[in-house]
């Protein structure tokens, strides 16, 4: 499947999963709840992998590396990510999330792989950032002691998503195996979450709940997660990771266009110079699509 496939099926629907959440906290559902909703309805699909011979031949063949992939993406790095993004408005989210998502996973990749960025990698990445800030400058972003907690959570899940898209691609791991392991997370957490967790689950909100399920845990998890772990593998974390940049202008449009929350016109500068810094940390001469998302293969 071609790189700009991967990407449009992987980056699209994480950007949106910051709406989604907001969505189900407007209903009055716990992060907790909308977690629960979310991977229990990825290990249901992960039940279906897993009755499949030859994939569970392959998990039970090397279990302690799924296992530990499974719990650095799933359900417990979903309910830190839920819990953040409640702190904070989905424009705000949308900008801390990935910032910390790939300079973790440029660490990680050069701790565990040797992998360093080079100085042409190492500029771009300065203007992603760069970009980032103009893009958190233009929305006003206010710096609170809420909003901080949740800045604070987000560094550790970029860690966590470092530590899992790097060692998926050191271990050479099936990518629907990954996905399933994350999945099957579920069937320890919905337990907690059941007897340990507050709940705001109703009758009114039930559609919504099911809706988080539906979006969260089957389309995010089995199709954008699969489909991010397949760049990760063609293509290596830290190039991977890059992509990730481009979640906040298009987070930014999905929550205008769903939430109503307010834009500005420093925000598509940000966004504009993000694409830019995207352009030279891929490098050049690696066909338009994968220019286009600022990806290319690692040598």
């Amino acid at each position: 499947m071609p790189v700009f496939v991967l990407a449009l099926l992987s980056f699209p629907p994480m950007a949106a999963q910051f709406a989604a959440t907001k969505i189900g906290v407007q209903a009055g559902l716990t992060g907790w709840d909308i977690a629960a909703f979310r991977y229990g309805a990825a290990a249901l699909g992960s039940l279906l992998v897993l009755a499949d011979p030859a994939r569970r031949a392959l998990m039970l063949a090397t279990p302690g590396r799924f296992l530990a992939v499974g719990l650095l993406g799933g359900a417990f790095y979903g309910a830190i990510f839920t819990t953040a993004t409640t702190m904070m408005p989905a424009s705000h989210s949308t900008l801390f999330a990935p910032s910390s998502s790939i300079l973790c996973t440029l660490l990680v990749a050069g701790l565990a792989l040797g992998v360093w960025p080079s100085p042409s990698r190492l500029v771009g990445v300065g203007i992603i950032l760069a970009g980032l800030l103009v893009f958190a400058r233009a929305a006003d972003v206010q710096i609170d002691p809420q909003a901080l907690g949740g800045d604070a959570l987000f560094g550790v899940i970029g860690l966590l998503w470092g530590c899992f898209s790097v060692f998926a691609r050191k271990w050479n791991l099936d990518p629907l195996c990954c996905v399933t392991a994350m999945g099957a997370t579920g069937f320890l957490f919905v337990p907690l979450w059941f007897f340990l967790a507050p709940s705001n689950v109703t009758s009114a909100n039930l559609p919504v709940a099911l809706g988080e399920g539906i979006f969260q845990g089957w389309l995010l998890t089995f199709v954008a997660f699969l489909a991010y772990i397949k760049l990760v593998q063609r293509l290596g974390p830290p190039t991977a990771a890059l992509g990730i940049a481009l979640i906040p202008p298009m987070g930014v449009a999905i929550a205008m266009l769903v939430l109503h929350e307010k834009t500005f016109p420093g925000q598509w500068l940000g966004a504009a110079i993000v694409v830019a810094g995207l352009a030279i940390a891929g490098g050049a001469g690696v066909g338009p699509l994968a220019r286009a998302v600022g990806l290319r293969p690692v040598q």
